[in-house]
């Protein structure tokens, strides 16, 4: 299922759209291979798309499929960030060494962390969306 928001700033309005994880999602594999073919279909050719936003938890090193799905994005010339949640749960130096390890093996040079609990990140996530919007 895509989840579509409204978000209005500044006499502006723009859709987050929410795409189902691939990951370590509770729901069987057979349902689960049939998002890869509607998350494509949804990204591929759409001009009014800004920015895709690519959420990887920093516990866990980035899997297979998040590997296959940053080089989705990059092959399609799709704008991409890739953001490490719940990085509240590291101390400083995991969190430094999530970063690396996931910046290497997701060929990006900057991978952005952040916590919704703490709110660690946010200002860098609203600055990227901004200037991707522009």
């Amino acid at each position: 299922m895509l989840n579509f928001f409204l978000v209005n700033e500044n006499d502006e309005s723009m859709y987050f759209v929410d795409l189902p994880g691939y990951g370590y999602a509770k729901v069987a594999k057979s349902e689960r291979d049939t998002w890869g073919a509607m998350v494509e279909g949804y990204l591929a050719g759409r001009p009014e798309l800004k920015l895709t936003l690519m959420l990887v938890d920093c516990r866990i090193p980035p899997t297979e499929s998040d590997r296959m799905m940053k080089e989705w994005l990059d092959h399609h010339g799709i704008p991409n960030a890739v953001v490490l949640t719940k990085t509240d749960k590291l101390s400083k130096n995991e969190l430094h060494k999530s970063l690396r390890t996931s910046a290497q093996l997701l060929k990006t040079k900057e991978t952005i962390a952040f916590s919704a609990v703490t709110g660690f990140g946010k200002d860098t996530i609203l600055k990227i969306i901004r200037e991707a919007i522009a």
